[in-house]
């Protein structure tokens, strides 16, 4: 599988990306991947390396599906998450309109996982991803394709209006 890094290099016609000097540390504060304030979420830190959004997971017990296996569900949740800080990375905010998972082998409860995201093309609203997860020794156990759609920041500024303004989140 060729790998666009769209980081940092060019994709005719595509012109180079204005990218993000830095990655912001979560979408908001009660996500559910990166989220600092929510007590069920996976506190995912991500980050920059060279042309990639990378993290780095472990799995623990909560995330189990299958005995002594990680829940499907789980893993999606990361590469989900993941790819939505690609997007952010492109100044291209979205949202996930496919997200497709090969599950290559199952995960193993405690293990733990580095994952991988970089854009591939975008066409007009939509915008292409990539992302694979890794272990230590360089084993792919996922790896997914996702399409976002472009949407403008009104989009999120309406949704955290109505979060930040419920009594349910703030009482």
């Amino acid at each position: 599988m060729t790998k666009y890094r769209y980081l940092t290099g060019t994709i005719l016609p595509v012109p180079e990306p204005t990218v993000l000097p830095s990655l912001p540390t979560e979408h908001l504060p009660t996500c559910f991947g990166c989220g600092s304030e929510n007590p069920d979420g996976l506190h995912l830190e991500v980050r920059y390396e060279q042309d990639l959004v990378v993290v780095d997971v472990a799995f623990d017990k909560r995330h189990e599906g299958g005995p002594g296996l990680v829940h499907g569900g789980m893993s999606a949740a990361v590469l989900d998450d993941l790819i939505g800080f690609v997007m952010i990375a492109h100044r291209q905010p979205g949202v996930t309109a496919n997200l497709s998972v090969n599950y290559l082998r199952p995960i193993p409860v405690g293990m733990h996982l580095r994952a991988e995201a970089w854009m591939t093309r975008v066409d007009g609203r939509k915008m292409f991803a990539e992302a694979v997860a890794l272990d230590d020794q360089g084993t792919n156990y996922l790896e997914a394709t996702a399409l976002f759609l472009s949407v403008g920041l009104e989009h999120f500024q309406d949704a955290l209006k109505s979060i930040y303004e419920s009594d349910e989140y703030y009482p």
